[in-house]
């Protein structure tokens, strides 16, 4: 299939791969151009600022969370159709092998344009240019973007540097303004919903993106992407996991999902695989809403910031009843990350303070100061659960600064280990309840959605 495709890479974490990413996505909006988003990686909070402004889903591709079909099929399918697929980069375009920004520019068959940060530097900007060319035979990288530039006259010495060193063009750069600065906290960027100068940042980015770089010449590389193949079978069924519709004669599970400013770490695919699997999904927000929707036979929390969020969690005490009585009932409830810590008996706020939880689960997290664990995990269950039978293989990602502290009373719920280095358990099971720090993608994790769907279904058709 013919699939325009460009990926945005750059030379360091840091290095305004984000920002050039919302300005571009802007930019090319504003003309119409049917884009495509998508990230590299396991991140969450990049996809929502694309997805805040294209108003579309921004899909991850992760050859180490989803395996390398399910990147193609899911790039296949949700780009399919667009007129670019445009696919921010993580972390330095090396980093992070084998599933690097330069590894999946590899497996997709995709161009690069490299973002590097020429701020203090001009002639120097093309010795980091040409290392990246070379480092790596057939890099991908076909041209170059200049951040944090301080004047005309500083970009045409970069530019001029870049172009001769390396023989690839640069073409175009983003001035060294605050005002194009996207705000920061512990786990990334600030979501939109949170920042009230996101949609002035995303105007100033747009306006700087096409009036600094020529948006045809990156539309030519991306048009110049060799035809895409598809893996064998259907791409949306690889990309859901390889689920068949239930029958009509069957109940159909209904999930409440919680989403709000408190929950949002969701991958679309899980939510377009457990729609697949026959689960009819159902949003609410812990923060305001008093009671589960109506019919609900399972609850999915996700990921987030509860933590910034204590003081309404805490106060919604209706909430918070509506999910014990769930629990008391036998209701699946599958929580990741930041949903653990909800259901905890207490959290912490960042200041410190302690939050009332669910009481579903026992134990209190604590904020750290420091990444308490960051990286992809590969875990079996320690006991049955909704989400299979004792032994079930999950495998994710963790990203949290929390620890947990007197849950020494509950029963853990996977067990890890890194060969030759140490093994350990956590997460937490209790009843119909199943914890964990981990966030696991739908392509690698098949049986583990059919088991949670196929426990929400009997427990709705169980209900009167």
């Amino acid at each position: 299939m013919i699939l325009p495709r460009l990926i945005i890479g750059a030379a360091s974490s840091g290095a305004g791969k984000t920002s050039l990413m919302v300005g571009l996505l802007e930019a090319l909006g504003r003309r119409g151009i049917d884009v495509r988003p998508f990230k590299t990686g396991p991140d969450y909070l990049d996809p929502a600022l694309h997805r805040a402004v294209r108003g579309l889903s921004s899909r991850n591709l992760d050859p180490r969370l989803m395996g390398k079909a399910a990147v193609r099929a899911c790039l296949c399918r949700a780009g399919g159709g667009g007129e670019l697929a445009l696919i921010e980069g993580v972390m330095g375009y090396y980093d992070g092998s084998p599933a690097s920004t330069a590894d999946l520019a590899r497996l997709i068959g995709s161009p690069a344009v490299l973002a590097i940060d020429a701020s203090g530097a001009a002639e120097s900007a093309a010795a980091v240019a040409l290392g990246f060319l070379r480092f790596r035979r057939n890099s991908g990288i076909q041209a170059f973007i200049v951040n944090r530039v301080g004047s005309p006259v500083h970009y045409r010495m970069v530019k001029e540097a870049i172009e001769r060193r390396t023989g690839l063009p640069v073409v175009g750069f983003l001035p060294a303004d605050p005002a194009l600065a996207l705000p920061e906290r512990h786990l990334g960027l600030v979501a939109p919903a949170e920042n009230p100068d996101f949609l002035r940042a995303v105007a100033a980015l747009g306006d700087a993106v096409a009036e600094n770089i020529d948006l045809d010449a990156l539309l030519a590389i991306a048009r110049g992407a060799p035809d895409f193949a598809a893996p064998e079978g259907s791409a949306a069924t690889l990309a859901a996991g390889s689920v068949s519709r239930p029958t009509r004669r069957r109940k159909k599970a209904r999930i409440a999902v919680a989403l709000d400013g408190a929950f949002s770490f969701y991958y679309e695919d899980n939510l377009d695989a457990l729609r697949d699997l026959g689960a009819e999904l159902v949003f609410f927000s812990p923060l305001a809403d008093r009671v589960l929707p109506s019919g609900t036979s399972a609850v999915y929390i996700g990921g987030g910031y509860p933590e910034l969020h204590g003081p309404r969690l805490a106060a919604n005490r209706s909430m918070r009843e509506a999910m014990r009585r769930a629990a008391a009932e036998g209701l699946p409830i599958w929580a990741e990350c930041g949903g653990w810590m909800w259901l905890l008996d207490s959290f912490d706020g960042p200041d410190g303070t302690s939050y009332s939880g669910c009481g579903l689960l026992r134990g209190h997290a604590r904020i750290g100061t420091r990444l308490a664990a960051l990286g992809y995990r590969i875990g079996r269950t320690l006991a049955p659960s909704i989400l299979g039978p004792s032994g079930t293989k999950l495998g994710g990602h963790v990203f949290h600064y929390a620890s947990i502290e007197g849950g020494e009373a509950g029963k853990p719920a996977l067990s890890f280990t890194r060969p030759g280095v140490d093994s350990w358990n956590e997460g937490a099971i209790d009843g119909s309840v199943f914890a964990s720090w981990l966030h696991i993608h739908a392509a690698a994790n098949r049986p583990v959605l059919r088991a949670f769907v196929e426990a929400a279904r009997r427990a709705r058709a169980a209900s009167p």
